[in-house]
C-alpha cells in the first residue's frame, strides 16, 4: 500500500496495488480507480513528461457524480 494525499482537499488516502478498474482516458491518460479514490496518470509524448494526480473518493464524487461506481462494484 502507498499513502498519497488528495490534490484537491489534502485528505490522506491509501492506494492499494490492485485497482478496482482502469479506464483509458485517451491521448496518454489512464484513470485508475481504487477503494479510496482515483489516480490519473498522464503521458505527454511531445515532452516525454509523465504526471500523476490523486483525488479522494469524496472529491471525485462531488466533482463527477460517479458515486454509483464506488458502491456497486462487486469485489468478490
Amino acid at each position: 500500500m502507498i499513502k498519497y494525499f488528495c490534490d484537491e482537499c489534502g485528505r490522506q488516502m491509501i492506494i492499494d496495488e490492485h485497482p478496482l478498474d482502469v479506464e483509458d482516458g485517451g491521448e496518454g491518460v489512464d484513470i485508475i480507480y481504487h477503494e479510496m479514490g482515483i489516480e490519473v496518470h498522464s503521458y505527454d509524448r511531445r515532452s516525454d513528461e509523465r504526471t500523476r494526480q490523486h483525488q479522494c473518493k469524496l472529491c471525485h464524487v462531488k466533482d463527477n457524480g460517479e458515486e454509483s461506481f464506488y458502491y456497486e462494484v462487486d469485489t468478490t
